[in-house]
């Protein structure tokens, strides 16, 4: 009889055979799982709530995604900070899962302009925490030799769990009604915590969590008061910034949210008035399924290709897919248009979620700094971020639909440009002091 489990899975299991922490690290998957179910709160749901059920304009929605990312930029640094500086990290994780189901009951109960704009900041705090605590724990869990491939692998298991999330989260919208959407996130925020407390602490290696190599003089352990530990951070900085690699890295980081950001938002307001709020729920669930079962491939296969071609050819691959998929929006509007171009959305996201975290690990090497640096670079993709949904919701309203995605689509052929003739290949980087 064949084993049901997929090949990606058992190959990965092969590999945890005789490993003392496998328990810990299967947990870790099963919890980048459930994390991608909670973590974006209703994800483009949000909008299509909002527009259906609350009847707020492009604008408005606009506004309070914004606030989530504002929210977000502002806990970034500090998160990766603490997550270099804490040794209970999934303490850590505990308090990003409480502000997601507390956003998401809060909101469903109370649909309020000051519920939704604080409870959209919580969501963006808890989205600073999780990517940046879940890959310190992973490379605290296999070290940095076996990185590569677990960041790929934990990505698929998220890019699993966001298909999951848009499957079920179809269902509830479209049989029952938006508003039970929320409910559900904060069903999942129980599964959840339950993966979080099946890491073993004792499994997280807290000096490879941060970057540092043992022993190193210059990655000692972080020690003393919290503002110490910002001042340390801000001359560490200092130091990062005067490197180009690190410069490039954080102006391509910004490019590339201000060009990614708004475009689920947008298609998802299109679907809502094309077709009405029941047939947008299935048919925002079909792009989201499609889009991440694209990712869950990429972020495996990226693992692996970013040892062996290097990490900027596959970059350059995501700014392309994201440019074009700004062009081909334009094209038509029918819903299975739509759907078919999202898809791409799994290309740009799955090459950046796994190779633009080893590009930070190459260029932090032994510094002990892996998740400040981490904190500023979510920082500067935040800030594209914020920038993506205020500018994109401006034009989309003032100019329409289609100039909002050729204005993305150019800025992505931006950051491929500057990607290109400036930021050199890190596979090999030396250590930075």
């Amino acid at each position: 009889m064949p084993d049901p489990k997929p090949a990606a899975e058992q190959n990965a299991s092969l590999d945890l055979a005789n490993d003392p922490k496998k328990g810990s690290i299967r947990a870790l998957r099963a919890l980048n799982f459930f994390i991608a179910d909670v973590q974006n709160g209703m994800g483009p749901y949000m909008a299509l709530f909002l527009q259906s059920s609350v009847h707020w304009g492009p604008a408005r929605i606009g506004s309070a995604l914004a606030v989530g990312n504002i929210a977000q930029v502002l806990a970034q640094t500090p998160a990766g900070v603490l997550i270099d500086r804490l040794r209970p990290k999934r303490a850590l994780l505990l308090v990003g899962i409480g502000f997601i189901a507390l956003a998401v009951i809060a909101t469903a109960f109370l649909t309020t302009e000051p519920v939704v704009m604080s409870g959209q900041a919580l969501i963006g705090v808890a989205g600073a925490i999780f990517p940046l605590c879940l890959s310190a724990i992973a490379l605290g869990l296999v070290g940095r030799q076996k990185f590569d491939r677990a960041q790929g692998t934990n990505q698929a298991f998220n890019a699993a769990g966001n298909m999951f999330a848009a499957l079920a989260l179809g269902a509830v919208g479209y049989y029952f009604s938006l508003r039970w959407m929320f409910y559900f996130v904060g069903i999942l925020c129980v599964g959840a915590v339950l993966c979080v407390l099946r890491i073993k602490a004792d499994d997280i290696d807290f000096d490879q969590a941060r970057g540092a190599d043992k022993g190193a003089d210059d990655a000692a352990a972080p020690s003393g008061s919290v503002w110490e530990g910002i001042r340390e951070l801000l001359y560490c900085f200092r130091d990062l910034l005067k490197q180009k690699p690190v410069v490039v890295f954080l102006i391509s980081a910004v490019i590339f949210h201000f060009a990614n950001a708004a475009m689920v938002p947008l298609v998802t307001q299109l679907l809502a008035t094309g077709v009405g709020t029941k047939q947008a729920v299935l048919f925002t669930s079909g792009y989201m399924v499609a889009s991440q079962l694209v990712f869950m491939v990429v972020a495996a296969a990226s693992g692996r290709l970013a040892g062996k071609l290097g990490r900027k050819p596959l970059f350059l691959f995501g700014f392309a897919a994201l440019a074009a998929r700004g062009v081909l929006y334009t094209l038509s509007h029918h819903p299975a248009a739509l759907i078919a171009v999202q898809c791409m959305d799994g290309l740009g996201a799955g090459i950046f979620g796994v190779v633009g975290v080893l590009i930070i690990a190459d260029l932090t090497k032994g510094t002990g700094r892996f998740n400040a640096a981490q904190g500023a670079i979510a920082t500067a993709q935040g800030i594209g971020a914020f920038l993506s949904n205020s500018v994109a919701g401006y034009l989309a309203k003032n100019q329409g639909d289609n100039f909002a995605f050729l204005t993305l689509a150019s800025i992505a052929a931006v950051g491929l440009v500057v990607f290109w003739v400036f930021m050199p290949e890190t596979r090999a980087s030396a250590p930075v002091s």
